[in-house]
């Protein structure tokens, strides 16, 4: 199986790469990868990654630090 996890650099997205790894091939990434896009507001790149990967399964652990401030 192949999943795609965005949002790998934060506490939850660290943890999901290593648990998910025994289950299939993981591909992770983040707001700042360059080959695959991981910026969640750029919905265009997300969709060019997906169509890149072809995942199984898509896993959205990515999250604004610091929810107050923002």
């Amino acid at each position: 199986m192949k999943i795609l996890l965005i949002g790998k650099n934060g506490q939850v997205g660290w943890e999901l790469q290593r648990s998910l790894s025994t289950l299939g091939d993981v591909v992770a990434v983040d707001y700042f990868d360059k080959e695959l896009c991981g910026d969640l507001t750029n919905l265009e790149g997300i969709a060019q990654t997906v169509r890149t990967v072809r995942p199984d399964v898509v896993v959205n652990a990515a999250a604004h630090t610091a929810v107050d401030k923002a």
